[in-house]
């Protein structure tokens, strides 16, 4: 009975091949509006309406993709609701996975000013504004179970995918090699991801050339073509206020242009459904559920005709049977790992990286997971494997591509600082860092700055292994300020005064990263110190002191050791993750040093974040013991400042000091807008208040509750790619008030 029943289903099979006619489903991109695609889908699937090939374009070759490869409508829905999309469409890498030494430079080059030196030593801009790497992987993951299929016409439905070539602007028809670059090559916007090179050529979204391939169906054989057309309308009455705007207004221009063209192809049997999307972007990724539906509503409008291609029910099962059976894609064992790598970090480095053994199980999973993870360490534009089979052994190899920055980079970074009442500073920074010193990984950054802070520095980080986990840096610098300094010498309280102080001298440092969030150093530092106070060349000593002068030098001779953590996905406006800081510091004048004391601090940062509501909780205490002597100009070294936003915030800066100090800060921010997928190139705006606590104060000094200061601020700050933008007022206990606006770092 069985066998009648098969022998039925196939006969109904050959019978619908051959009376009915090819149906050719063809989808336009449209970026986000492309999710009424999966509705479009779901209604022809619930009608009995058979496909026999699918041609997509930019979201079109996503959702195209998907559905070819055995997804259901339902399936596809449910991806697109529940992912976080702005994990993978992102300017930025994962911060809680990058190098802490990277982690390191965003606190001294706060925004996102920056050159890079390619292969050839020139200095470049970055081929796109959004990572391709993460994206890639993304498609990956969803394609999975067809990895070893690159026939698309193998696949459970035949497909196509249009891309375009970024040099000439031809289109370029898809047709085998992987799906999911394919789908990337398709639906790189171009300007925002990157390129991808595919066969030799660097594609990018296929909209630009063919946003609505009906001529390809045609050219396919389709006797009847299904078109969907989410294609966006350009604005004529465009506010031109920033570069994703007119970015989005001439990629608009150019898809709704050449679709039209492609609309007039169509024939009076072809079906043209155009949902009623207004209102929805490409970037309104996060309203999935109502675009959807739109594409739902546009098929169950055109049902009396699209009833027309519904086949009986056991010919669409016998379809089913044939084209809608999900491939699945059985792992091989890998029996070789080879790796082609033309940067400079070396092959072991990259292999180590890779959880995957010879003469296991593929892990694709795990692979993609590692990928990802090298990717992270800022130093390839593409971090990609291939399976090759040699004599009958399976080879993975891993292979990767130069960053854009492949020789170096150079950062630069602005501050401003007002108080609006006589304090102001500014700070303009410029670093260059050289890559690839070695295969291990060394580097060669040297930095600048003037304004408050006036530095020049020069540091080598040079990895002791493969993993980077051991490292060297020695380094030399000198910096300067001007500084204000709290005078009571000789008991006398003469208020804040202006200090010059300088530091010029040498460092070494052995260092630890345990992972890509812990640090562990050790090391010396000799420095020759310059301190200048001109108020103490006019004031005169009492009975029994030295005249003072107003220029004093120093040797200083430290030994350190310090631990951070830090995983914040962001510097200055966290949501997820931890930082922290335990450091110490001793001198001895046994040692040779001028000072004599030794200093223990901490501090820790914990954001928490519920949808659009984050409150994060600072803490920091420091003490200081130190040998007194009835007249030590030293003691300057070493001090703990109070005051300023965030710091005490209802006080001016330099309101307090000591040799010890203890601060809690609660702040509460609320998102007002976020970035979208361009983050801190859209400038996410947020409201909020602070909530302080704390004081500094010396040695014998009493440090109890009653004597904590108490301050709170409000405030409205954007983190744009110059870095965080505040204006705040700040109120103490005492009805103490300040105002503050600064931008970049925060001096």
């Amino acid at each position: 009975m069985k066998r009648v029943f098969l022998a039925g289903i196939l006969f109904s099979a050959t019978l619908l091949g051959a009376d009915r006619p090819k149906i050719a489903l063809v989808l336009s991109g449209g970026g986000a509006r492309g999710g009424a695609h999966v509705g479009v889908l779901k209604v022809l699937e619930e009608n009995r309406i058979p496909i026999d090939m699918v041609i997509g374009t930019s979201m079109g070759s996503f959702v195209g993709g998907l559905y070819v490869a055995g997804m259901t409508p339902d399936a596809i829905k449910e991806m697109l609701v529940e992912t976080d999309w702005k994990r993978y469409i992102t300017t930025d890498y994962d911060r809680q996975d990058i190098p802490m030494r990277q982690k390191n430079i965003d606190y001294l080059y706060p925004g996102r000013l920056g050159l890079g030196v390619n292969a050839k030593g020139n200095l470049v801009l970055p081929t796109g504004v959004l990572n391709r790497q993460p994206m890639l992987l993304k498609f990956m993951e969803l394609t999975q179970n067809v990895e070893d299929v690159t026939d698309f016409d193998k696949f459970s439905i035949p497909y196509r995918a249009i891309a375009t070539n970024i040099e000439n602007g031809d289109a370029v028809i898809l047709k085998s090699g992987s799906l999911s670059k394919a789908i990337y090559a398709s639906s790189s916007i171009p300007g925002g991801f990157q390129p991808i090179e595919i066969d030799g050529v660097s594609l990018v979204d296929g909209g630009v050339s063919d946003n609505f391939p009906i001529q390809v169906a045609k050219d396919m054989g389709a006797d009847i073509i299904i078109a969907v057309d989410v294609s966006e309308n350009f604005s004529k009455d465009l506010d031109v206020n920033s570069y994703f705007v007119v970015m989005g207004q001439l990629v608009n221009i150019l898809m709704r242009k050449n679709a039209n063209e492609s609309i007039k192809k169509l024939n009076k049997d072809d079906i043209l459904l155009t949902p009623n999307l207004d209102g929805f972007s490409g970037l309104d990724a996060d309203k999935y559920p109502d675009i959807i539906q739109r594409g739902v509503d546009v098929a169950t409008a055109k049902l009396p005709q699209l009833r027309k291609l519904s086949v009986s029910e056991q010919e669409y099962k016998a379809w089913q049977k044939k084209h809608r059976v999900k491939h699945r894609y059985i792992q091989p064992v890998i029996d070789k790992i080879e790796i082609e790598n033309p940067t400079y970090f070396s092959n072991e480095s990259i292999k180590n990286r890779v959880h995957q053994k010879e003469h296991e199980p593929l892990n694709l999973t795990q692979l993609r997971a590692d990928l990802l993870h090298i990717y992270n360490m800022m130093l390839f534009d593409s971090v990609d494997y291939r399976l090759e089979e040699r004599d009958g052994k399976n080879i993975l190899i891993i292979t990767t591509t130069p960053s854009w920055n492949s020789l170096g980079e150079v950062r630069f970074a602005i501050g401003i600082e007002d108080d609006f009442v006589g304090h102001s500073a500014y700070s303009l920074k410029m670093g260059y860092t050289m890559y690839g010193l070695n295969g291990y990984g060394g580097e060669w950054r040297s930095d600048f700055e003037i304004g408050r802070y006036k530095k020049a520095a020069t540091e080598w980080f040079q990895p002791l292994d493969s993993m980077q986990r051991y490292y060297i840096r020695p380094s030399l610098t000198y910096d300067s300020v001007t500084d204000i300094y709290p005078n009571d010498i000789y008991g006398m309280d003469l208020g804040n005064q202006e200090l010059f102080s300088s530091r010029g001298g040498a460092s070494f440092v052995f260092g630890a990263h345990v992972t890509t969030n812990y640090e562990f150093e050790i090391g010396v530092s000799i420095f020759d110190d310059r301190v200048e106070i001109p108020v103490l060349k006019e004031l005169p000593a009492p009975t029994g002191y030295p005249q003072l002068g107003s220029e004093y030098k120093y040797k200083a001779l430290p030994i350190f050791a310090s631990l951070r953590v830090d995983n914040l996905d962001n510097v200055y406006f966290p949501k997820v993750g931890m930082r922290s800081e335990l450091r110490w510091t001793k001198e001895m004048h046994q040692w040779g040093s001028d000072y004599d004391y030794e200093q223990v601090y901490a501090e820790i940062e914990k954001p928490l974040t519920y949808f659009g509501h984050n409150i994060t909780l600072f803490m920091k205490y420091g003490t200081t013991y130190k040998n007194n002597e009835p007249f030590d100009m030293q003691r300057v070294s070493g001090l703990f400042v109070l005051g300023g936003l965030f710091n005490l915030s209802g006080y001016a800066p330099y309101s307090f000091y000591g040799d010890n100090v203890a601060l809690g800060v609660l702040k509460y921010n609320y998102e007002l807008k976020d970035g979208g997928f361009f983050g801190s190139l859209n400038a996410p705006l947020y409201a909020g208040f602070s909530l302080e606590a704390g004081n500094a104060w010396d040695n014998g000094e009493s440090s109890t509750l009653k004597n904590m200061k108490a301050s709170a601020s409000v405030y409205v700050a954007a983190d744009t790619f110059l870095g965080p933008l505040y204006l705040a007022y700040g109120r103490s206990k005492e009805r103490k008030d300040s105002v503050y606006l600064y931008l970049g770092e925060k001096f």
